[in-house]
């Protein structure tokens, strides 16, 4: 049976400025938490656990219910951008569905543009298919034990080897 050795926290994760950066300690406090839930962890209990000041998961959270409110808001207002589809039409062509708005991250001014308008453009384009490309990686890595996926990741290979070659 496999065991867990340690605790990291997951590449690109992202917390809140003066959050711990101890994934050790973080890990070994959630996995007490689980245990004292007879096996189970909820995010309510982490909640709960984190409210307390002394608790190795309370830097991570927002106490302020005035800033913390500002931060759910701003957390709706992109999933309503995200969740936005433009449907495309051309002259004797069907209808083309395609998500409204990408995030462009560019140091210092994130932001999202309209899709067509992203990808005309080389800057643009390179940093939203330089986005697609890392969370492609990052799902590949979440999931790469599960067999089921295995040919998928056999294919994904043979594109990445490709898209090396012409760089």
């Amino acid at each position: 049976m496999m065991r867990i050795a340690g605790f990291e926290f997951s590449e690109g994760a992202r917390f809140q400025a003066g959050a711990s950066a101890d994934a050790q300690a973080v890990g070994e406090h959630l996995e007490l938490l689980r245990q004292q839930q007879h096996g189970e962890l909820t995010p309510e209990d982490v909640l709960n656990d984190a409210a307390n000041p002394n608790s190795p998961l309370h830097s991570f959270f927002e106490w302020s219910d005035t800033e913390a409110a500002r931060q759910y808001r701003l957390s709706q207002a992109r999933g309503l951008i995200r969740a936005v589809v433009a449907v495309y039409v051309q002259d004797d062509k069907p209808a083309v569905r395609a998500k409204a708005y990408v995030h462009i991250n560019e140091p210092g001014a994130p932001h999202y543009r309209e899709t067509g308008h992203a990808m005309s453009q080389k800057k643009t384009r390179d940093l939203v298919l330089q986005r697609a490309w890392r969370e492609f990686q990052q799902w590949k890595a979440r999931y790469r034990d599960l067999k089921e996926f295995s040919e998928l990741f056999t294919v994904a290979e043979e594109v990445e080897r490709k898209l090396l070659k012409k760089q």
